[in-house]
């Protein structure tokens, strides 16, 4: 489970063998996690847009290399 990117409040990860489309997690201190899809930036899980703010822009920002870390990750 590499941590791609650490920020005040929350971890932005991806789960090796992971199902669905290419998404990350957002996993924030309190323990709430949500997922992100990584084309459409869709949240689904415990946690709302408003909280995640500037992960949701990191992961837009970054969007092609979470696309091949997903594909790294889970062939």
């Amino acid at each position: 489970m590499p941590i791609l990117q650490r920020f005040p409040a929350s971890r932005v990860l991806i789960y090796a063998g992971d199902h669905l489309l290419p998404h990350v997690h957002v996993k924030l201190r309190d323990g709430r996690e949500s997922t992100v899809d990584i084309v459409t930036l869709k949240i689904q899980g415990r946690i709302v847009a408003r909280e995640i703010r500037e992960e949701l822009l990191w992961i837009e920002s970054n969007r092609a290399f979470l696309l091949d870390e997903w594909r790294r990750y889970n062939p």
